[in-house]
């Protein structure tokens, strides 16, 4: 809190992550996945998810959504996911999935002229495999919420 209070959520985020590894806090698929959320609005993604990935989970934690590995990521192109223009140069990276309806939460980004992907995404996008007019966009700042679409999804209520 005291990182928050002087502007330092960066920080925080990292001392949180840091602390349950160290102390071996269990912690649910939800709240691995909302502290991924939370360190992509900070700008501590590629930083901090390998760590959130390895916190220990909590055996009677929501199993709802999980938070997909970085080596376990196949970027797929836009326009497989969705017809919408704004995917049509795009690789989309799923990032984090429902596990009971199988919708998944990417990351879409454009390919850098040496060949890596865009660091930071240009759209969240929340889509079915298979079921592209289900495709939903969301803008570079609304990582929040497409994670709240994905977590309130009337496939599975």
């Amino acid at each position: 809190m005291d990182c928050w209070a002087i502007g330092e959520q960066e920080a925080g985020l990292d001392i949180l992550v840091a602390s349950l590894l160290r102390r071996e806090t269990p912690i649910s698929d939800r709240s691995r996945a909302q502290l991924a959320v939370t360190a992509e609005v900070w700008g501590q993604r590629e930083a901090l998810e390998p760590k959130i990935i390895q916190c220990r989970r909590h055996a009677d934690g929501d199993g709802d959504v999980r938070v997909i590995a970085p080596a376990d990521a196949v970027s797929v192109p836009g326009p497989v996911i969705g017809s919408q223009r704004e995917l049509a140069e795009q690789l989309v990276v799923p990032w984090i999935a429902c596990t009971s309806c199988q919708q998944v939460l990417g990351r879409a980004h454009t390919r850098e002229p040496w060949g890596d992907l865009s660091y930071l995404a240009t759209h969240y996008v929340l889509f079915s495999p298979g079921a592209v007019a289900r495709t939903r966009l969301f803008g570079p700042s609304a990582a929040n919420e497409a994670f709240a679409a994905l977590i309130s999804c009337t496939i599975c209520q």
